[in-house]
């Protein structure tokens, strides 16, 4: 009788712990899904450029505040150019939901959001750069109308925000619509922008970003743009002679997020979110004309001369460029919209900022 009961006991015990390792097992389950609170949410963010590049600093400004500001909640790992595949790739992976956040410009963004193109027109952003910071920061054009554009693909926009301006490297000296006739013009892959060129006088040629260099060396193109960093970054000074201060343009960019895992986060992380996006832009414009001015020094080391060209100068490339204005428009009622409204909105930070 007594081995009896001592045997029962044994086996009440021991189905006991099975049950208690199988609740065990069973909470755990439920960390793992993101059930509970400590759960940490792991977020990809891709950018355009390399690493020390100005979205690459701006992309781990990002992921240090938020994960700070989140006591952990929230993890970002940071893609570099071409690690997630062409920028294009990245783009669409962001659209998918393959990635969660990511830094695009409309060089690339342009055949999917056709409106986004009006970041690619010439001489439509003011010569100040603060102007221009005040505009993307505030602008109801950008987060009106072109903002509901990014959101019926899928992406939602936070923040537009500058790198800087445009500069010209060739090796000959361009300052005048005479200087450009017949220049191989690298460009981003936007029609608005190729369309701008031809309007100049050159021969515009979307060459892959990773091809620049060589393509430069071997003369299969004669000339570039690009913000101060990148030149000097990518050692285009190397290859070219001249550097044009041409303020012809500023480059743009958006950071943003898949919608569908945006709107699935609670309205707490939204906002922190957003929150530290703004904070990020507040310190990415000092720290792009820290890197510019970082980037003119190192260029001017070699022998490169630095050409800035006058308010007449770009006033008539400005004039050869306006027709594109238009072709901008025939993206329709909304596009239309955008650039008109736009560009009210620079004409009246001109007048407050110049105050």
């Amino acid at each position: 009788m007594f081995n009896n009961k001592r045997y029962l006991l044994i086996v009440l015990m021991f189905m006991l712990a099975i049950a208690l390792v199988a609740c065990g097992d069973s909470e755990d389950d439920g960390d793992e899904n993101g059930g509970s609170d400590g759960d940490t949410i792991t977020l990809k963010f891709a950018h355009e450029e390399g690493q020390g590049d100005v979205q690459d600093l701006y992309a781990n400004e990002f992921k240090r505040i938020l994960e700070e500001k989140s006591d952990g909640k929230f993890a970002v790992d940071v893609y570099t150019a071409g690690t997630l595949g062409t920028n294009m790739d990245a783009l669409q992976s962001l659209q998918t939901g393959a990635i969660e956040l990511a830094i695009t410009s409309p060089g690339f963004s342009g055949d999917i959001i056709p409106e986004s193109n009006i970041m690619s027109i010439p001489f439509l952003f003011s010569d100040n750069l603060e102007v221009n910071k005040k505009v993307l920061d505030e602008s109801e054009a950008l987060y009106g109308p072109l903002a509901d554009q990014y959101e019926a693909k899928g992406i939602t926009p936070f923040k537009f925000w500058l790198e800087g301006f445009m500069y010209w490297t060739a090796n000959k000296e361009i300052t005048t619509p005479e200087d450009m006739k017949g220049v191989k013009m690298r460009t981003m892959p936007s029609n608005l922008i190729i369309q701008a060129y031809e309007a100049m006088g050159a021969s515009p040629q979307s060459t892959d970003s990773g091809e620049i260099y060589t393509m430069l060396q071997t003369k299969g193109i004669d000339a570039q743009e690009n913000p101060l960093f990148y030149v000097y970054s990518s050692n285009f000074h190397e290859v070219q002679d001249y550097l044009m201060d041409s303020k012809h343009h500023i480059y743009t960019t958006v950071t943003a997020a898949n919608q569908e895992f945006f709107e699935g986060l609670d309205e707490a992380d939204q906002e922190l979110i957003e929150e530290v996006v703004q904070e990020v832009n507040d310190w990415s414009f000092d720290m792009q004309e820290e890197e510019a001015q970082k980037a003119l020094d190192g260029i001017q080391e070699e022998e490169i001369e630095l050409i800035e060209l006058t308010s007449e100068e770009r006033e008539a490339f400005k004039e050869m460029t306006l027709d594109v204005r238009e072709e901008y428009k025939k993206e329709g009622d909304i596009a239309t919209e955008i650039i008109e409204t736009l560009e009210k909105e620079i004409e009246e930070a001109e007048g407050e900022v110049g105050d």
